[in-house]
């Protein structure tokens, strides 16, 4: 049987816009195994390849933009849905002038920022180029990244989207983050796809167990499609309760798979 290990990006092997070199070793010991690695990230393509291939971090497969996307080991398409025509603008008309709310949008090249109300560039997402709201009918877009940092105003804001545009979007909370993203969007759904779609013959002919690693909110519909679902230490209750353990890095539990460490329990 087969292995592959799902990890999330941000707060599980990116730190600082860095991988850790632990982790990254990991992870190229773990797929010259002949074992599997997908990424399952809010990131865009444009934002992952951005991180990773400078960190010589390399993949089978990417779930992106919060499952909205597939990709190959060559950050090529393979799957894409797209928010309705028109409610990517509607959305930044409603949020551009909130106080606290730094307003993006991502298109399957680009990741583009439309307002910032905040004045601090965000950890996880650094790199953008400008766009005003007259400029968005020339595009499609994926997602609309909303970092929010007063807690009550992103809960305001996902239920007033929710109720809005219900039937053509799904709202998922990342850390700051409210990503908003076409209706059939998650990590878990990106994950389902993946195995029905790319990873199929392989499930069927030699079987596959999957492992997943993910510490925010938005890991839990990730970690429900698991054999064996992983956490980190600094992971809220709600996603510790879903995972049936907690390791201190990617580079321990990869090591305790491939029994050159103490075996995981």
């Amino acid at each position: 049987m087969r292995r592959l290990i799902v990890t999330d990006l941000d707060s599980t092997i990116i730190f600082n816009r860095g991988v850790s070199r632990a982790d990254r070793e990991a992870m190229t010991r773990w797929r010259a195994a002949g074992n599997l690695l997908a990424i399952d990230t809010g990131k865009s393509i444009f934002a992952a390849r951005g991180v990773l291939e400078p960190e010589g971090v390399r993949f089978d497969y990417g779930i992106v933009f919060t499952g909205a996307v597939l990709i190959d080991s060559d950050y090529r398409v393979l799957a894409a849905r797209y928010l309705p025509d028109g409610v990517a603008r509607a959305i930044v008309e409603d949020t551009a002038e909130l106080p606290g709310v730094t307003t993006y949008a991502t298109t399957i090249a680009q990741d583009y920022i439309l307002a910032d109300n905040n004045g601090d560039a965000s950890p996880i997402l650094q790199v953008f180029e400008p766009m005003s709201a007259a400029q968005m009918g020339e595009h499609r877009f994926i997602g609309v990244p909303l970092r929010v940092t007063d807690d009550f105003l992103r809960e305001r804001i996902e239920i007033e989207a929710a109720e809005r545009w219900g039937t053509g979007i799904e709202c998922h909370r990342n850390l700051e983050f409210l990503d908003i993203v076409p209706t059939g969007s998650s990590k878990g759904h990106g994950l389902a796809e993946l195995l029905a779609g790319p990873l199929a013959d392989t499930r069927a002919s030699e079987g596959l167990e999957v492992w997943t690693i993910g510490d925010s909110y938005n890991d839990v519909s990730m970690h429900a499609l698991a054999d064996h679902p992983i956490t980190l230490p600094w992971a809220p209750p709600e996603v510790s309760r879903a995972c049936e353990r907690v390791v201190g890095s990617m580079a321990e539990l990869i090591d305790g798979l491939l029994g050159q460490a103490p075996p995981l329990p």
